[in-house]
C-alpha cells in the first residue's frame, strides 16, 4: 500500500528534520536499502534493513535500537529471527514516521525496548508475532516479561497497534487477546525515590564543593599542565589533530623514561619521563593524588581521571542546589549561569537549560544558589581543554559544559564533539573514585534508617541498612531537595513546582512527601511556628489600608479583620493596628491570611480552591459571585495585567468547547473582575 499523505518523521531533535529521502518511506513496508536515519551532513547513519539503529543525530548520546537479528553483541543482547525483527522494525517505523508519530526520540527508543520484549518471547517459541493471538499460553508468558511499571503503557500501544491494523497490514494482539494480558497484569507499586538522609546528604555536597573549590585553586596550574601534555604529544608525532584516526605510537608518547637508553633523538622524539614528574613541575601532583590517587601509579591517564571527577562533582553540585533531572544537567551549556537583579534579593542566579519529561521547554530557568558558580566555571574551563583537543575546536558558543574525554591520551577513536557522553550513575562515580567519600562517612546509622524511612516508607530494606554505605542515584538528590525544601517551611508549592518543572502542583507535592516526617529539635519549631505568625501579623497591617479591597466593600473587609472563630456572625472592628495584635488573633486561630496572586485569602477553615494555579472560582470567573473571603490586591494589577494577556493569547491557540478551553475562560472572567473591583473609585 502507498503511503499517506500525512507521514513524515516528526521527532524533536537537532538532526531529526529529515532529508527529501529520510523524512517519509518510499513504500510500505520500506525497502531494506531505504536510509531512515542520517547525520547533520547527510552522511547515512542507518538503512532499514539494519540490525542496529544508531540514534546518536537524534539523541546526542550513543543510544541505540537493537532490532536482534544481527551479531550478538553480549550476553544481554537480545536474539530475534529476521521475520520478526522486520515486525519489530515495522511498528517502528509507523511510531517514528506514521501518522501522529512520537516527538521525542526518547519515547521512541522506550517504545521500541518495551516491543522487543514481547517479539523476543514470540521469536524464542518460533512464531511470528502477528500470530500472537492465537497462543493464550505465550501471551501469558507476555506478561511476565513486560515490567510492572510500563504495563499499562505497553497496553495503550498495543491497542494504538490494534487501531492500526489496516495500515500495517497485521496487529500482535486482538481485542480478547488485549483482555487476557490486561487480566496477567501483575500489581505494581509505585516507589518513591529514595531521601537521603540529612548527614549524609550535607557530607555528600560539602564533599562535591571542596572538590570543586580545589579545582578552581589550581585552575591555572591544571590548564597550562593540560596544555604543555597535549602539545607534547602532538610535537612528537604520537597524535595528530588533523589526522583523528592515526594509530598512536608508544614508543613516541612522550610521559616516559627513554627506551633502552635512547633519547628519542633520532626520531625527533622528548621525553619527559613519568607524568608525575610533569604533574610536580606545574604544581597539581597533591591535588590530583588528593582526588584520584598517586600519578605514578595512574601515569597520564590519572589526568583524565581527575578531570572526570571534577565533571561529576560539579555536576552533582549543581543537581543539589536546582533540582534538576540529572539529564537537565548534563545538557547545560557554557551561557547557562545569569545573575538576576531582584529590587528585594539583590542579585539571584539562575540556571537557564532545556527541560525535559513532563513540562518541555529549551529556554527555562532554574532558581539556584550561588554557590554553585564555581561549579560552572570549573565546567567550562574542562570544556574549553577537551575541545581545543579537536581537529576543529568548537569555537562557536554556547558548548556543552559536560563532555567526553578528547585529549589524546584517552582520545576514541572518530571523536565526534556532537555526540554526548553517557553519564554514569551517581553510585558508579563514587566506586570508581574512591577517594571522593569517605566509606566511614556515608555508612547509614540508626538514626540515618529511622529518618529516611519516615519520609521514604517503601525504603527496600535489603538494600539500605544500618552499618552498610548509602546507595546514591543522581534523582535522590532531587527527591532529598524537594523533601528539605517542603520541610523549611519557606518556600510555597507552586514555587517548589517551578523549580521542579512540573505541570501540576500535585506532582510537586508528590516528590515532597514526607517532608512534615522530619523531626525537627523543639526550639527550631517554636522559632519556625513564631515567625509564621509573626509574618502573619505584620502583614495584616497592610490589609487595613487601601491596597486591599474587598469586592464586597469596606463593611465586609471590616468583618475578615473582625471575625472570631468562636462567633463568626459577631462583628469586632479592631482597634488596636499593631502587628501584636494581629499575631494574637492568628494564634488564637480567630484570623487568617494567605497570600495569593489577586491579594490575599481571608477564610479561617479549610477551602476547595487555592487561588494559586486557578482563580476563577476566587474571582467569580465560574459565573457565580466572587468569594466573600477574598481580598484583592491593587499592587498585584500590573502582575495580573501580563497573567490576563497570556491568558488571552492561549485562548487563542486553544480548541473551543476543550476542557483546557473553558478552564482558560474561567480564568479570563475572574481576571476581569478583579480589574474591574480594583479600578472602583
Amino acid at each position: 500500500m502507498s503511503i499517506m499523505s500525512e507521514w513524515g518523521l516528526q521527532l524533536d531533535a537537532p538532526s531529526s528534520e529529515g532529508t527529501d529521502c529520510t523524512f517519509r518511506p518510499p513504500s510500505w513496508p520500506p525497502p531494506r536499502d531505504w536510509p531512515c536515519i542520517t547525520d547533520a551532513k547527510g552522511t547515512v547513519v542507518a538503512r532499514w534493513g539494519d540490525s542496529i539503529w544508531p540514534l546518536w543525530p537524534w539523541t546526542g548520546t550513543q543510544a541505540s535500537i537493537n532490532f536482534g537479528d544481527g551479531p550478538k553483541l553480549n550476553s544481554r543482547s537480545p536474539v530475534i529471527d529476521q521475520r520478526n525483527a522486520d515486525i519489530l522494525r515495522l511498528i517502528i517505523t509507523w511510531r517514528g514516521w506514521g501518522p501522529r508519530g512520537v516527538k521525542s526520540p526518547a519515547t521512541l527508543l522506550n517504545i521500541a525496548k518495551q516491543f522487543r520484549k514481547i517479539i523476543a518471547v514470540c521469536s524464542s517459541h518460533k512464531i511470528i508475532a502477528s500470530d500472537l493471538s492465537r497462543h493464550p499460553r505465550i501471551i501469558d508468558e507476555v506478561a511476565k516479561a513486560i515490567s510492572a511499571s510500563q504495563f499499562e503503557n505497553i497496553l495503550s500501544e498495543l491497542e494504538r497497534l490494534r487501531g492500526a491494523r489496516d495500515t500495517l497490514g497485521f496487529e500482535l494482539l486482538d481485542r480478547s487477546s488485549l483482555r487476557r494480558l490486561k487480566a496477567a497484569q501483575p500489581e505494581h507499586t509505585c516507589q518513591q525515590t529514595e531521601y537521603i538522609p540529612p548527614r549524609i546528604w550535607t557530607y555528600l555536597v560539602n564533599r562535591f564543593s571542596s572538590c570543586v573549590a580545589d579545582y578552581i585553586k589550581y585552575q591555572h596550574q591544571i590548564e597550562s599542565c593540560f596544555k604543555f601534555a597535549v602539545d607534547a604529544y602532538e610535537d612528537n608525532g604520537a597524535w595528530s589533530r588533523n589526522s583523528p584516526n592515526e594509530r598512536r605510537l608508544k614508543f613516541r608518547h612522550p610521559f616516559q623514561s627513554a627506551l633502552n637508553g635512547k633519547t628519542g633523538r633520532r626520531i625527533g622524539a622528548t621525553y619527559y619521563g613519568p607524568f608525575r614528574e610533569t604533574a610536580i613541575k606545574f604544581g597539581i601532583a597533591d591535588v590530583l593524588e588528593r582526588w584520584i590517587g598517586s600519578p605514578s601509579i595512574l601515569g597520564i591517564h590519572s589526568f583524565t581521571t581527575y578531570l572526570n571527577t571534577v565533571q561529576y562533582a560539579a555536576l552533582g553540585d549543581i543537581l543539589s542546589f536546582t533540582l534538576m533531572r540529572c539529564t537537565e544537567g548534563g545538557s547545560l551549556r557554557s551561557d547557562c549561569l545569569i545573575w538576576h537583579e531582584d529590587e528585594i534579593f539583590g542579585r539571584v542566579p539562575l540556571i537557564k537549560g532545556e527541560t525535559t519529561k513532563t513540562d518541555p521547554d529549551p529556554n527555562a530557568l532554574w532558581i539556584t544558589s550561588p554557590s554553585v558558580a564555581p561549579s560552572i566555571d570549573a565546567l567550562r574551563s574542562i570544556a574549553r581543554l577537551r575541545l581545543n583537543c579537536l581537529s576543529q575546536p568548537k569555537s562557536v558558543d554556547p558548548h556543552y559544559l559536560l563532555n567526553r574525554a578528547f585529549e589524546p591520551w584517552s582520545r576514541p577513536e572518530n571523536g565526534n564533539s556532537s555526540i554526548r557522553p553517557r553519564i554514569l550513575t551517581l553510585n558508579m562515580v563514587i566506586a570508581a573514585n574512591p577517594r571522593l567519600l569517605d566509606l566511614g562517612q556515608i555508612t547509614v546509622t540508626d538514626d540515618d534508617l529511622r529518618l529516611a524511612r519516615a519520609v521514604t516508607p517503601t525504603l527496600d530494606v535489603s538494600t539500605f541498612q544500618s552499618g552498610k554505605p548509602w546507595r546514591f542515584t543522581w534523582h535522590q538528590l532531587r527527591r532529598t531537595g524537594a523533601v528539605n525544601v517542603l520541610a523549611s517551611g519557606d518556600v510555597s508549592d507552586s514555587s517548589l513546582q517551578f523549580e521542579l518543572k512540573h505541570l501540576s502542583r500535585m506532582m510537586a507535592l508528590y516528590y515532597g512527601r514526607g517532608s512534615s516526617s522530619l523531626q525537627l529539635s523543639d526550639k527550631a519549631r517554636e522559632l519556625l511556628v513564631s515567625t509564621q505568625y509573626e509574618t502573619m501579623g505584620r502583614a495584616l497591617i497592610d490589609v487595613q489600608s487601601n491596597r486591599f479591597i474587598s469586592p464586597y466593600g469596606d463593611e465586609q473587609k471590616a468583618r475578615l479583620l473582625g471575625a472570631t472563630a468562636h462567633d463568626q456572625s459577631e462583628i469586632v472592628l479592631i482597634s488596636e493596628n499593631d502587628a501584636q495584635h494581629y499575631e494574637r488573633a492568628a494564634r488564637n486561630k480567630q484570623i487568617n491570611f494567605r497570600r495569593t496572586v489577586l491579594g490575599a485569602c481571608m477564610k479561617n477553615s479549610p477551602c476547595e480552591g487555592d487561588c494559586i494555579s486557578s482563580i476563577g472560582d476566587c474571582a467569580g470567573g465560574n459565573g457565580k459571585s466572587c468569594c466573600i473571603n477574598v481580598l484583592f490586591d491593587r499592587n498585584q494589577a500590573e502582575a495580573n495585567k501580563l497573567r490576563l494577556e497570556g491568558i488571552v493569547e492561549e485562548l487563542a491557540m486553544t480548541a473551543p468547547d476543550t476542557p483546557r478551553y473553558r478552564h482558560l475562560e474561567q480564568e479570563r472572567r475572574g481576571l476581569e473582575n478583579y480589574f474591574v473591583h480594583i479600578n472602583r473609585e
